[in-house]
């Protein structure tokens, strides 16, 4: 059973009041963590803008001083998942508490969102970049009109000049021969521009380079979500926690579904006290 709970009875009151104190706890303490900050960055047109990111960093290292504050806890440790530009950051954690199974989640969702550092050199590429790409097209025109010629004579000295392509193309099929001597007319063209080569290896070098410029800034909102909101992709910072109750303890079987009702007032007072440490060691952990 997630809580909050909808009902009324003793259990679900005390266990939604320390469920309350968690997420106050939470809000107040991870808030600073992912407080905006002014950034410079490079637009792919030069421009230099400044945005608003934060420092994943920073959650990380919050998340490892909570779970340093968390005793007795199982921890599995502080996970990141990644889905296009929609990241997020969380560390899951869970408990035996007496005939009772808690377990907690804690995450910030965010956005990363591609800048180019400022630097005069990703002007500079971009430059370079266009100058290959205006002497290329020239080059690849001088080439391919050769080529056509080369591959026109040979098709003539073969008595193939006024084949029909679908004709041409079933005749290389059958005949490995064909394909292979118009190939090697092709590559003796090739060979004749080897500054287009070269172009293209200087191109992909450019390309590594500005893709080396590159950085992430990081968008996100001091709001909290639930679950569901948290599955539909919105930013933001989340915390839930379920109760199973323990049937049993060498077969591991669990109910997730129990009547709260019935449940003895010393049971209360340990899931409450339990929830009520997490809320603690939340602000010990924003204290560092």
């Amino acid at each position: 059973m997630r809580i909050p709970f909808k009902g009324s009875d003793h259990f679900c009151q005390q266990v939604n009041a320390a469920f309350e104190k968690i997420q106050e706890s939470y809000l107040e303490s991870i808030r600073p963590v992912i407080e905006m900050r002014k950034a410079n960055a490079m637009l792919g047109d030069g421009t230099v803008t400044q945005t608003d990111t934060f420092d994943p960093q920073d959650v990380q290292n919050f998340y490892q001083r909570l779970e340093n504050q968390l005793e007795g806890w199982l921890k599995s440790g502080i996970s990141r998942s990644e889905t296009d530009d929609l990241h997020r950051l969380f560390c899951q954690f869970n408990k035996d508490v007496g005939k009772y199974f808690i377990t907690g989640y804690f995450g910030v969702q965010f956005h990363a969102l591609p800048y180019y550092k400022v630097d005069k050199r990703v002007i500079e590429v971009q430059k370079e970049l266009a100058g290959i790409a205006d002497s290329a097209t020239v080059i690849f025109s001088d080439m391919t009109g050769k080529a056509d010629k080369a591959l026109h004579k040979e098709l003539a000295r073969r008595g193939f000049a006024d084949m029909e392509f679908q004709e041409l193309f079933t005749k290389m099929f059958e005949d490995e021969s064909l394909a292979d001597d118009l190939d090697r007319k092709a590559r003796v063209v090739e060979e004749q521009f080897p500054e287009f080569q070269g172009m293209g290896e200087k191109k992909n070098k450019l390309f590594a380079e500005l893709n080396d410029l590159l950085i992430e800034l990081y968008q996100t909102a001091p709001a909290a979500l639930d679950h569901n909101r948290l599955m539909q992709g919105e930013e933001g910072i989340c915390t839930y926690f379920d109760i199973e109750m323990i049937k049993n303890v060498k077969t591991n079987k669990r109910d997730a579904v129990f009547e709260t009702k019935k449940i003895p007032r010393e049971d209360v007072d340990t899931v409450t006290e339990e929830l009520q440490s997490v809320a603690a060691a939340l602000k010990k952990a924003r204290r560092g």
